[in-house]
């Protein structure tokens, strides 16, 4: 902490977001108050929509209660898709900068405590990135978001499934039924000796960065459930895709939307 405020007086921060001066903390007053407004917006607790909780039941909300798409028990999430939360997960995803990865990490842990089945949790499992793709990019993002958020959590990391097959990049693809074709057959169980999974008969979260169609996200949670695994939830930093609600919210959050650069492509 010495050192860090050392470093800050010598370096004055810079806001994680969008790069103006950080008086205090890691982010500018208009970043931070556009981020702890989207963590305050209602989201239904199965698909991660942003939704009013009055039409959020127990199996879902008006949008994904007919869905078949979401295939675990629960979603925690800290915001949506949007800036400067968006380029924050860009800096992290496409440029490596683990400062930024931390500062989520703290965000997601937040986030999963206040879920009502953190209690129940035994481990997180990032969802895995193929070695190809690992070539191409400066940091397996999921996995550096998952121990990180795992560190705050006290709970363990287990990279319970692996990536088989390497596929074009979801963001390549426009129509939704492409999207999940995309990914069908891309995951597996890891093998152990003795041919049991560590998750087996465990309660455990899938960590990812985004989730936007939810096939990515559908798909892992398949391998892990062949891994024997009891109950399985889900957690996210941002949800984009279809959120009719979400815009209306977004009015009302702290500040004007601020162009900044973009990092790599959405």
């Amino acid at each position: 902490m010495l050192l860090r405020a050392l470093l800050d007086m010598i370096y004055p921060p810079i806001c994680l977001g969008c790069g103006a001066d950080a008086a205090t903390g890691r982010l500018c007053d208009e970043c931070d108050g556009r981020i702890k407004a989207m963590e305050r917006l209602p989201a239904c607790h199965r698909c991660g929509r942003t939704a009013q909780l009055f039409a959020v039941r127990e199996e879902g909300c008006a949008y994904c209660i007919g869905e078949t798409t979401w295939n675990f028990a629960g979603l925690a999430r800290v915001g949506i898709y949007e800036p400067p939360l968006r380029d924050i997960v860009l800096q992290l995803k496409y440029a490596g900068r683990m400062a930024q990865g931390e500062w989520l990490a703290q965000r997601l842990a937040e986030a999963i405590r206040r879920a009502a089945w953190f209690d129940e949790l035994d481990a997180l499992v990032p969802v895995p990135m193929h070695w190809l793709r690992r070539l191409q990019r400066p940091c397996d993002h999921a996995l550096a978001l998952t121990r990180e958020t795992a560190r705050r959590l006290r709970l363990p990391v287990v990279r319970a499934v692996r990536r088989v097959k390497y596929a074009p990049s979801q963001t390549a693809l426009s129509s939704l039924a492409a999207r999940f074709q995309n990914v069908v057959g891309s995951f597996e169980p890891r093998q152990r000796w003795g041919g049991k999974s560590a998750i087996a008969g465990r309660t455990v979260c899938v960590v990812d960065n985004f989730l936007s169609s939810g096939a990515t996200l559908r798909e892992t949670v398949k391998a892990v459930r062949k891994c024997g695994a009891k109950r399985i939830y889900a957690a996210v930093v941002a949800r984009g895709g279809d959120q009719p609600e979400a815009g209306l919210f977004l009015e009302g959050l702290a500040g004007p939307v601020r162009e900044v650069d973009k990092i790599g492509v959405e």
